[in-house]
């Protein structure tokens, strides 16, 4: 563990991806204010509600997830398996331990990467738009609000709320990193495990059950079909990481 953690830190091409997902959310916020003649309330400035003029930062950080992902910490594995040293930390670790590592590391540093970058947008939106007026939810309709009982709570409860897509969003991110990383474990070649993490990534983004919907804060979608949606992922998620350690645990590596 403590090997990939210095890994990821020493590694130029891992910290110009820390450096992109960090930045994201920044250039958004100053696109934000640059778009609009009047700031937006900190709570309408976050990141992650996504009002800034043709989404750009929401779209690069969000439809290209597994491309960072596989740079920052997935294809690590693929790398040890071209240089052998799978072998050397399978034999002193065993199977078990090295897989699970992998896979635990995946989560710690995918998750704390987009929280914090996440967080600081936060906190820089309540700094810098703290004067801030323009509120387009104070536009909705009461009887509207009647019919969105999520949406009424969440506006709310507005501060609780960013927080809490914050943790969702870096949470969704750490478990596919790892599913990501899953799918390096039984396809170790960067041709195959671009192609299968982005088809699986873009088969979950389209539609009306886009797991998208989730990352966003102050829609009008009910609970029952977020939930629907981030149960399904979950579960598609866990599937494939159970399958890829089981078989690699069980199968010669050596």
């Amino acid at each position: 563990m403590n090997f990939n953690f210095y890994r990821l830190l020493t590694n130029k091409k891992s910290l110009f991806i820390i450096l992109l997902i960090v930045f994201y959310p920044i250039i958004d916020l100053i696109l934000l204010n640059y778009q609009w003649k009047e700031k937006f309330i900190p709570n309408q400035s976050v990141f992650l509600v996504g009002n800034s003029e043709g989404h750009m930062m929401q779209i690069l950080f969000l439809w290209f997830l597994p491309i960072y992902l596989l740079i920052m910490v997935c294809e690590n594995y693929i790398q040890d398996l071209s240089s052998g040293e799978n072998n050397i930390l399978i034999l002193k670790l065993g199977k078990k331990k090295y897989f699970g590592s992998y896979l635990l590391f995946s989560f710690i540093s995918s998750f704390s990467v987009t929280f914090l970058s996440l967080f600081f947008n936060f906190i820089l939106s309540f700094i810098i738009n703290m004067d801030g007026l323009q509120n387009p939810s104070a536009h909705i309709s009461q009887k509207l609000l009647d019919l969105k009982p999520l949406l009424a709570f969440q506006l709310h409860h507005p501060t609780m709320t960013n927080l809490t897509f914050i943790l969702i969003s870096s949470f969704l991110v750490g478990i596919l990193a790892v599913t990501i990383t899953s799918i390096c474990f039984i396809f170790p070649s960067r041709k195959y495990a671009y192609f299968l993490s982005f088809a699986l990534w873009y088969l979950l983004i389209m539609g009306n059950k886009s797991i998208l919907l989730i990352f966003q804060p102050f829609t009008e979608y009910s609970f029952s079909h977020l939930l629907h949606i981030f149960l399904q992922t979950i579960i598609l998620f866990s599937c494939i990481i159970c399958t890829s350690y089981v078989y690699k645990v069980k199968t010669d590596e050596i």
